[in-house]
């Protein structure tokens, strides 16, 4: 069984040698079975540090990792000669297909410990398979890379509003003595058109149809798209991944843009990995909820840039 140690030395603080940390060791044992995507694995972690300090294990993965933590379980101490050792059982899940570094997590020390001590976990690799067997032959669909697909829902919309817009250019040419026929642009804003996305796809039959690899589609075209349009991301050329760093671009606050990431990688597992939510119509109404949060932050943003220009404008006319 793999096992990686890291070992934290003896450091003395020079304003106060009293209080110098002690030697603390971390064990991490990596997962002895197979890890599969998106489904949950364990591996444990062992401390061993003077029986006067606390630790207070990390709850969550760093940003940016291809990994979930889920949860801790403390599954045993013991101590003898002054020290104690605490044996913890983690769960995480892994959303990248292959060879991934599961990052290291920081714990905290307590108790008698210097103020703001801590440990880290050793990195480890994780190689992750597919949820599904592949036929022989047969290649491992990627996760990640988005809009694999023929978007027939969306072509068909577009036509139909091509065919609209011709039908009324024509009827108001043909109105018309002379001169030529004034051009047509949509009135609406990213988010109001992004609305109307929605109902159009909540209104589809696809969902009830079963047919939800095109609906989670559907879903994540509508927060590309609206990204796309509101924020100039070039949200439809990115991975799930990168997307989600990106999210920050937006101004919007750190619980909302999990929440889109977390809407994004289910989607990637709805269209990749055949995942079958249950909770199609609730997703839709988080992606509701989102798109109402990321307009609240972009209106948040022009009132602030109006402000600033109001402000240069009239410091320059007091010049």
């Amino acid at each position: 069984m793999r096992r990686t140690t890291l070992l934290i030395l003896a450091a003395f603080l020079a304003a106060a040698p009293a209080a110098a940390l002690e030697e603390v060791s971390i064990t991490v044992t990596p997962p002895a079975g197979k890890v599969k995507l998106a489904e949950a694995f364990t591996f444990k972690v062992e401390a061993s540090l003077p029986e006067n300090y606390s630790l207070k294990p990390a709850t969550s993965a760093p940003e940016g990792s291809d990994f979930e933590l889920l949860s801790f379980t403390k599954a045993g101490e013991t101590k003898k000669d002054g020290r104690r050792t605490e044996t913890f059982e983690l769960k995480a899940r892994a959303f990248a297909l292959g060879i991934s570094t599961f990052p290291a997590l920081t714990w905290s020390l307590g108790g008698e410990a210097p103020p703001d001590a801590s440990a880290d976990t050793a990195p480890f690799p994780v190689e992750v398979l597919p949820l599904f067997k592949t036929k022989e032959g047969e290649s491992i669909r990627d996760i990640y890379p988005p809009f694999r697909y023929i978007p027939w829902p969306w072509l068909l919309a577009l036509a139909l509003a091509a065919a609209a817009a011709f039908y009324l250019y024509r009827r108001r040419r043909a109105g018309t003595a002379a001169g030529p026929a004034a051009a047509w642009l949509d009135p609406r804003s990213p988010y109001q058109r992004a609305r109307d996305r929605l109902a159009g796809l909540e209104k589809s039959p696809l969902a009830a149809a079963g047919r939800l690899k095109e609906f989670y589609t559907g879903l994540t075209s509508v927060l590309r798209l609206y990204l796309a349009e509101e924020f100039s991301i070039d949200a439809s050329q990115m991975t799930t991944s990168v997307l989600g760093r990106e999210l920050k671009r937006t101004g919007t606050d750190i619980k909302t843009a999990l929440r889109a990431r977390e809407l994004l990688q289910k989607s990637d597992l709805v269209k990749f990995a055949r995942l079958k939510p249950g909770d199609a119509e609730q997703d839709s109404r988080a992606l509701e909820e989102l798109l109402a949060e990321f307009h609240r932050a972009a209106e948040h943003a022009r009132a602030l840039a109006a402000a600033a220009a109001a402000a240069q404008k009239q410091a320059g006319g007091k010049k």
